[in-house]
This record gives structure tokens, sequence and C-alpha cells, in this order.
């Protein structure tokens, strides 16, 4: 059997962390759990809903979301589920990823994600895909994926011309999502919930300015290595 282990980080909301990292140890009672703390200040150490002597606690400079991915391709575990702190997996979807992820390694799982269109030349991303089964080019708030995918991610950013891999640049999960060949999958694991905050700007990433042109940059590079794919916008399947 392939080794798990569960990446968790937190940034701005230290509120969130008990809840992801309970549903993660029940749906994965064996599996080791990181707990990354990229926040400005070490207020997560007095909270008293998270149990202590489950996780691996890491204080660390913020480095953004992506930091989990090296530390993926660095430890010695087989597969890993990341879940970013604004959403609230159930213990049954998080184990139902893993058994997607154990089923079929060599691509990435999760529920939530985006397409990229092309259509008369013109590029577009269409974007919140969920509650579907369907391949995407690019998954986003939870990931479930091989240390190998983590490490094509790294060897991708190379490629891409990166000296090292990119901090607090909002690309991560689309390096991550196109490591490997095969395009990432979402599955429909039921309703998804969410934290108030996963919209609101000063702690949500995705409203921060120049957010969508970034991604749109790198995808466009993407296309032209040949490593993301590229759908019909007629059609979900």
């Amino acid at each position: 059997m392939p080794s798990v282990a569960v990446i968790i980080q937190n940034y701005k909301r230290p509120q969130n962390i008990g809840l992801v990292t309970r549903n993660a140890r029940e749906a994965l009672p064996e599996a080791p759990i990181f707990l990354l703390d990229q926040a400005a200040d070490a207020s997560l150490r007095d909270r008293n809903d998270i149990a202590w002597d489950e996780v691996w606690y890491r204080k660390a400079d913020n480095r953004g979301a992506g930091a989990r991915f090296p530390i993926a391709a660095a430890a010695p575990f087989d597969h890993y589920i990341a879940i970013d702190d604004d959403t609230f997996l159930t213990p049954p979807q998080i184990a139902a990823l893993a058994e997607r992820l154990a089923a079929e390694p060599d691509r990435a799982h999760g529920v939530w994600g985006q397409r990229v269109e092309l259509e008369a030349g013109r590029l577009s991303f269409r974007s919140d895909l969920c509650n579907i089964n369907a391949a995407l080019s690019f998954l986003n708030l939870a990931y479930a994926f091989s240390r190998a995918q983590a490490l094509g991610a790294l060897a991708l950013a190379a490629q891409l011309g990166f000296p090292a891999w990119p901090d607090n640049d909002p690309i991560d999960d689309m390096l991550m999502s196109c490591g490997l060949v095969k395009p990432p999958l979402c599955h429909d694991l039921g309703p998804l919930a969410f934290c108030p905050t996963s919209t609101e700007p000063g702690v949500a990433t995705w409203r921060e300015q120049d957010f969508s042109r970034r991604r749109r940059e790198i995808a466009a590079q993407l296309i032209g290595l040949g490593r993301v794919a590229v759908f019909s916008p007629l059609v979900i399947r």
C-alpha cells in the first residue's frame, strides 16, 4: 500500500485549522498531518481546538500556498492530500480523494478547478468547475497527488525558466496540475462547504490584483510547452 500524508497550511484563517485537521485525521487515521504555519504571528499555537499531539507543526516565513509542493517532493511519502484552509471537505470526501489517487496515481485528483478553453485562437478560462466527474486543466482548493506529481511540478517550473520554485506566486496549483502527462480529474463527491472568507478581499488570494493576469500568462506558456490540457468551450464531460 502506498504511504499517505496530509499537508495543511495556515496563513490568514487560523479559526479553520482545527476543523480541517480533525476531518483529515478522521478520514486518514494513520496518515501524518503536516501543519505549516505561515501566518505573520504565532497565535495559531494558542488555539485549543487543534490536537497538537496529532500534527507535525512547523512555523515558517510565508512562501505562499505553493510551499506545500516542495515539501511533498522532499518528504518520503508516496501520496499526499493538501487542503486549502478555506475548504471544508468532510472525512468521507477526503477519504474518497485518497482512494481515487490510489486507483490512478499518475494524475492529480480534486473537487474544484478550471479548464483552459481555446476558440478561434482566443484563450479563456472556465472557472469554478465542481460537482462533475471530468478532466480539467487545473485543480484548485483541494489536491490529491503523488510525490512524482510534486517532483514533476518542480521540474516544470525549471522548464519555464524559474531559477527556484516560485514563492508567493499564484501559479503553484497550475504547475502541480501539469506535473505529469495526464490532466487532473475533478470528482463529484457531493456538496462542498467553504469558509465565508473564501471570497473576502484582503483574505482570499484570488481577489488580489493581477491574480488572473498572472495565471493567464503562465497558462499561455504551458500551452506553448504542450503541458496543459486545452478543451473546447462547447461541452463539459
